[in-house]
């Protein structure tokens, strides 16, 4: 199967799911962690479903699912147990032009959803085309082992200070080399030790005094968690 990788922009934008089972709940829950609005139309809801609905955080649609109900939303999801279900939801979801993807079933999809592994604002995503979910399964974990947890905070830290330096001087010719410098140093290492001093020096390093000390050290304490040391300011 040829695909184009994309990754979808969802937040604040409805997206319906049929089925309320624990398929169902998995593709809510990642749909509710891109931000999307999200109904779901199902004959029976898991627990986790049917508390998120008396949250208000899904919207619960009780009953068989109707073609009307793709109406407005951005993208489809089938993920009921019944295969003439599914069909029906793919061709109500195609006749509309609304991207669709049914689990398990390729030849249903306009779209499929990659195995993901999720650190922070860093998404990587791996598919084989539909030819070997398992071996799918097999490279994310590889991922998984790969790229840690120190992955959310680093590129939070490398958000905070990009944006801080935009802020300050954007355009300037120096600001791409700065950016490079900081992604190929130890910071990734310190941020996994919680090393803090050790991320401040390393940032001062690499930003050669284009922000004050104390600036740079309150930004640090902001982006992991405000448990940085206080310093002196620059004298």
């Amino acid at each position: 199967m040829q695909t184009y990788p994309l990754f979808a922009i969802l937040t604040g934008r409805p997206v319906l799911v049929v089925g309320g089972g624990a398929v169902g709940e998995r593709k809510v829950l990642d749909l509710l962690a891109a931000g999307a609005r999200v109904t779901v139309v199902s004959r029976e809801f898991t627990p986790r479903l049917r508390e998120l609905a008396a949250r208000g955080e899904i919207q619960a649609v009780a009953g068989d699912f109707h073609p009307a109900q793709v109406a407005g939303m951005a993208l489809v999801v089938g993920a009921t147990d019944d295969p003439e279900v599914n069909a029906r939801v793919s061709q109500a979801a195609q006749a509309a032009n609304i991207w669709v993807n049914i689990v398990d079933a390729p030849e249903l999809c306009t779209f499929i959803v990659p195995a993901q592994v999720r650190r922070g604002e860093l998404t990587l995503a791996v598919s084989t085309g539909g030819a070997s979910p398992a071996v799918a399964r097999r490279l994310r974990e590889t991922l998984e082992r790969t790229f840690g947890p120190e992955y959310g905070p680093y590129l939070a830290l490398l958000r905070a200070v990009r944006e801080r330096i935009l802020r300050i001087r954007r355009g300037h010719p120096e600001n791409a080399a700065i950016f490079h410098r900081l992604a190929d140093s130890p910071l990734l290492e310190a941020v996994a030790r919680g090393d803090l001093p050790a991320v401040i020096a390393l940032l001062a390093a690499g930003l050669e005094g284009v922000m004050a000390r104390a600036e740079l050290t309150e930004l640090v304490r902001e982006a992991l968690g405000g448990t940085a040391p206080k310093e002196s300011p620059d004298p």
